[in-house]
Order: structure tokens, then C-alpha cells, then sequence
């Protein structure tokens, strides 16, 4: 993820060179909308909606066995 796409971004999560974040976002009525990246700290990275999404994506890029796997 590059610098350009990272700005307002929060660091979750960091496994070698893979990267999940979070951005919070505006949404309708004044709340917060929150969205997941995960991708290789110099390349693009993949959006999601949801954190299980991101989780299950970021695993399966590191390698990372999920808990009762």
C-alpha cells in the first residue's frame, strides 16, 4: 500500500510485508462507516466492508491458520 493510498488509514495488522488497515469513512446521518485494506506494504491493496472479510483475506495471504483450524 502506498503512501498515497494509505493517508487517513489506521495500521491493524502486519505480517512480513502484508499490511491490514482500517479507514474510517462518513456515511449517512453523521455516522461512522468503517472499510478494511489488506494488501503487500509496496503494492495495491484490496477493500472490504467488513473486518471478517479483511481477517479471512489477510490470512490467507500470510499464511496464518485461523483458531479450531
Amino acid at each position: 500500500m502506498t503512501d498515497d493510498s494509505t493517508r487517513g488509514r489506521k495500521l491493524l495488522k502486519q505480517h512480513g510485508n502484508v499490511q491490514l488497515s482500517q479507514e474510517c469513512v462518513a456515511a449517512p446521518r453523521g455516522r461512522q462507516l468503517f472499510r478494511y485494506f489488506v494488501g503487500p506494504a509496496d503494492g495495491p491493496a484490496k477493500a472490504f466492508d467488513t473486518p471478517h472479510g479483511a481477517w479471512a483475506y489477510f490470512q490467507e495471504l500470510t499464511g496464518e491458520e485461523r483458531p479450531g483450524d
